[in-house]
């Protein structure tokens, strides 16, 4: 095995293309598909099932796939630490983030972080929370900006605590159980028995995130199932449609306005996500990364300092 060829083996797999693994790897189709064929003559055995205009990894392919997982992942782990000890303060960071919170964070800390470190470059991944999990799994990102719901932490990770915050219920002004709130829910956050919501509209995130995950959980524990006018991935646009008073849903407290046309409330039992920098157990964070953790927690605490990196040192 040399590392050139790992890398052709792997790419391949990800792609599940000739073609596209070649656009990647910026070689020639016919190259990339010479080296796999030389790999195969020597192996014996062909790595990958060609089935129409895919590539299927053989159960010979997943054996030699595995091997070559493991040797990239010593290699960047090796590099990673060589690059701590000599004090070069270069080498990439793959991180991976949600599509609009996580990617206001690292915007926000950017200009922090390569005021610092200038010759660390990053590898962006923008995903779900369960996207991200799989993206840890398979070495595809070394940190995920990411949340764990009600405490509840999984064995294959290893977590940094960033903060924790409400998941609150968000009720147009105008619905008629409002009144409820009182004055100043932002701050007090009531709490609201769900069932008296049972007959409103709702707006609820995507499967693919969390905080559905724990809405369902509310709605399960009440005893009925909320009328759904769509599902949406984007928290922006479920404010938006409370905002102009059409249904009611479930929204980080990050998210809360006192400024916007509705109230808050809380739910029995109360629900809360953390925010946390998720990695894989025992993963090796360079000063770079580990610097990276602590300014994406100032930011999420609200004290990024108001400018020039050397504040957040």
């Amino acid at each position: 095995m040399d590392l050139h060829q790992i890398q052709y083996i792997v790419t391949i797999a990800e792609e599940q293309s000739i073609t596209k693994a070649a656009e990647k790897l910026f070689m020639t189709q016919s190259a990339l598909n010479q080296q796999l064929l030389k790999l195969e003559r020597e192996l014996g055995t062909p790595l990958f099932e060609r089935k129409k205009h895919s590539m299927i990894p053989t159960f010979a392919g997943n054996i030699y796939l595995e091997s070559c997982r493991q040797i990239l992942n010593i290699k960047k782990d090796t590099y990673k630490i060589i690059y701590d000890i000599s004090q070069e303060d270069a080498g990439m960071i793959s991180v991976a983030y949600t599509p609009e919170r996580g990617a206001q964070m690292f915007s926000e800390i950017y200009l922090y972080f390569h005021q610092k470190y200038p010759k660390v470059l990053f590898k962006i991944h923008e995903g779900r929370a369960k996207d991200m999990e799989q993206m840890i799994l398979k070495r595809e990102a070394d940190i995920a900006f990411c949340v764990y719901e009600n405490g509840h932490t999984r064995p294959q990770f290893e977590y940094i605590e960033l903060k924790t915050e409400p998941i609150v219920l968000a009720v147009p002004k105008t619905h008629p159980r409002a009144v409820l709130a009182g004055s100043n829910s932002h701050e007090t956050l009531p709490e609201i028995d769900i069932r008296l919501l049972r007959d409103s509209d709702f707006i609820l995130s995507s499967k693919s995130t969390r905080i559905r995950d724990m809405s369902e959980q509310v709605f399960e524990k009440a005893g009925f199932r909320p009328h759904v006018l769509f599902e949406s991935t984007s928290t922006s646009t479920i404010i938006n449609m409370v905002r102009s008073q059409v249904c009611c849903a479930f929204i980080p407290g990050s998210y809360i306005d006192p400024a916007e046309p509705m109230v808050y409330f809380t739910v029995t039992p109360r629900i809360y996500w953390t925010q946390s920098a998720m990695m894989l157990p025992g993963t090796y964070l360079t000063k770079p990364e580990k610097y990276l953790i602590k300014l994406a927690k100032l930011q999420a605490c609200h004290q990024l300092p108001v400018s020039g990196a050397e504040g957040a040192e």
